[in-house]
């Protein structure tokens, strides 16, 4: 094995998270339960949007993972299995996705019969080659597979390595070439499954307004939340003792600038793709932002400019809180939580508009489908170490030391 300095790296013993996140799945499903008895239509769209939240962590994980792969990146050998335990919850999430299909007519307007010979009627007419139910489902099935095969591949490499004991390599690239290659050719059908989920989920729930850089607004998100989560992990690792010592403020430094840079390609996918709609003031485009400017939702615009952008941009640009992992975990809270309020402005306003925008099931929601995901993840992570313990790059990884 490698060595690591601190001590040796502990296997994971997940029990009281595992039970913990099950319990709060279990109390989640039975409001969401109770959502549909009282107010079904809402419910619904809370449970879309927990869902997508947390699909789009689990997927910029498994990007964020990839890219170590396919880029030959030593730094993040250190914090690759931390990367992995996020993206076990796919499965999980992908059994999630049924109820989607389930009550897809009570979310989306093109399952809705239009008055003939309307506008909207034509539209769907038009349209209905690609939205339909089974289409809907079917490429829901479509882009679980990639993703999860993607991930199953990686995974299966690494676990394999480290129970075959393998000797550190003399030509660490050769040792990760079967990885490299998987993650450099899956990557681009992993992103365009992110981009047509994006379409397909959200989008499609205002399907007279689209946007071409739309996908690439939900990947940025995603992939700065899956990076705020990473970090947080590997704050409670580095305080628990789990990797044995094999984490340092250097780490925390690269994470600290992917999360400046993407805190930054966020925003700017955000802005620009308001900008262009409205310069082009199509009322077809323009109408998904006036419904989310409306009462309550236009706090939740000034909310999302300070929260998601201002306040982590001007907090990372500094160079001291990235070698400071506590003051970098707390900041990772904030970005996730932002994230979650930036997918609700997304999905909720189509349901709900003026100022009760807020809704009891929406915890529900969240409780199911994330205490779902930790739940099973946690569960697939049990006995296996949070270290890639015989990764070829592990040695460069714990002796990295940031530029300055």
């Amino acid at each position: 094995m490698a060595p690591v300095s601190g001590g040796p790296a502990r296997a994971f013993d997940g029990g009281r998270v595992i039970a913990g996140a099950a319990a709060i799945a279990a109390l989640g499903f039975v409001l969401l339960a109770v959502g549909l008895a009282v107010d079904p239509a809402r419910t619904w769209l809370s449970y879309l949007t927990a869902f997508a939240a947390a699909v789009s962590v689990a997927v910029g994980a498994l990007v964020f993972h990839m890219i170590g792969y396919a880029a030959n990146s030593r730094w993040m050998a250190v914090t690759r299995r931390l990367g992995e335990a996020v993206v076990l919850s796919l499965p999980a999430l992908a059994l999630l996705f049924a109820p989607l299909v389930i009550g897809a007519a009570r979310i989306y307007p093109w399952l809705t019969p239009a008055a003939p010979g309307s506008h909207q009627a034509e539209l769907f007419a038009h349209r209905a080659a690609y939205l339909n139910l089974p289409g809907f489902a079917a490429r829901g099935a479509v882009y679980f597979a990639i993703w999860i095969a993607a991930a199953a591949l990686l995974r299966r490499s690494s676990i394999r390595r480290d129970r075959a004991g393998a000797a550190p390599s003399a030509d660490p690239e050769a040792a990760l070439g079967r990885e490299r290659v998987i993650a450099s050719v899956l990557l681009p059908l992993v992103g365009l499954a992110l981009t047509f989920a994006a379409f397909d989920w959200i989008m499609s729930l205002e399907p007279e307004w689209y946007s071409s850089i739309f996908g690439i607004y939900y990947f940025a998100g995603g992939f700065l939340a899956a990076l705020a989560l990473i970090t947080i992990l590997a704050h409670r690792s580095l305080a628990s003792g789990s990797l044995g010592g094999a984490l340092s403020p250097n780490h925390f430094h690269a994470l600290g600038r992917l999360l400046l840079g993407f805190v930054v390609l966020w925003a700017y996918a955000a802005f620009f793709q308001a900008l262009l709609i409205r310069i082009a003031n199509q009322p077809a485009e323009v109408s998904f932002y006036l419904e989310r400017v409306d009462g309550a939702w236009g706090v939740f615009v000034y909310l999302l400019i300070l929260g998601h952008f201002a306040v982590p941009f001007l907090a990372l640009v500094p160079r001291r809180i990235k070698f400071r992992p506590r003051a970098l975990a707390g900041l990772c809270g904030w970005i996730l939580l932002m994230h979650l309020v930036d997918i609700y402005w997304l999905i909720i306003p189509h349901g709900a508009q003026g100022w009760s925008v807020l809704h009891w099931v929406d915890l529900g929601a969240f409780a199911a489908v994330f205490g779902s995901a930790v739940a099973f993840a946690a569960w697939r992570q049990r006995g296996v170490s949070l270290l890639a313990e015989r990764d070829p790059f592990l040695d460069q990884g714990i002796a990295y030391r940031s530029p300055l």
